[in-house]
């Protein structure tokens, strides 16, 4: 008797723990996943690879778009924002002071940019290449 009390006190409480959370397709990106990967962005016909060399430098290709062959060598900062968010911002060599908050859930780039004083806003597409898209276009 008192093992069938047990086993049914057992069952009831296994019967009330909470389900676990379903996944909702949601993406955790920490800074470090990004090393070694390539990004692009795209802002209409404009196209840029960014690819993520070490914790500290990158380097940017255009793409497509009007300055379609520029390539640069940064250096920049980055911090998590939440799990799909990161923050980056670099200086650029021609004076242009990038912030970006990248969105990978959404697969959007905010920008604001800095050039001299003026400041401007913007926002592009954005996503993970793999391997084979890479400067490819």
């Amino acid at each position: 008797m008192r093992q069938l009390v047990l086993f049914a006190l057992i069952v009831l409480l296994s019967s009330c723990q909470q389900k676990p959370i379903e996944s909702t397709g949601s993406i955790v990106i920490k800074p470090k996943d990004l090393i070694g990967k390539t990004i692009e962005y795209r802002y209409g016909e404009s196209v840029y690879h960014v690819t993520i060399d070490s914790d500290s430098t990158m380097h940017w290709e255009a793409m497509a778009g009007d300055e379609k062959g520029t390539l640069e060598n940064e250096t920049y900062v980055i911090a998590s924002v939440d799990d799909s968010k990161l923050f980056i911002t670099w200086g650029e060599h021609n004076g242009i002071g990038v912030a970006q908050v990248l969105d990978f859930k959404k697969g959007i780039v905010y920008n604001h940019f800095l050039r001299g004083r003026a400041v401007s806003a913007g926002e592009g597409e954005i996503k993970i290449l793999e391997e084979k898209q890479i400067n490819k276009l």
